[in-house]
């Protein structure tokens, strides 16, 4: 490999350790809340954690597209 490819590398792993870093206090907040906690809107919140699990990345960015598309109610202009 060479020097630029293991630039590449070296990015690559910054940004995704970066990206857990950050993330991680707030799943393990998330974790902790839905495992023990009851408070109204529980259901809506576990359903919006496991909603990326659940959709195939395909879907989700089909109804991107049809959100941002030039039809759709974001991307209108």
């Amino acid at each position: 490999m060479t020097a630029d490819d293991w630039e590449v590398v070296r990015l690559s792993l910054k940004v995704s350790l970066f990206g857990v870093g950050l993330t991680l206090p707030i799943a393990f907040a998330l974790a902790w809340v839905l495992a023990r906690a009851r408070f109204p809107g529980k259901l809506l919140l576990d359903a919006l954690v496991h909603l990326p699990l659940v959709l195939p990345p395909v879907v989700t960015g089909w109804l991107l597209l049809l959100a941002f598309g030039l039809d759709g109610p974001a991307g209108a202009s």
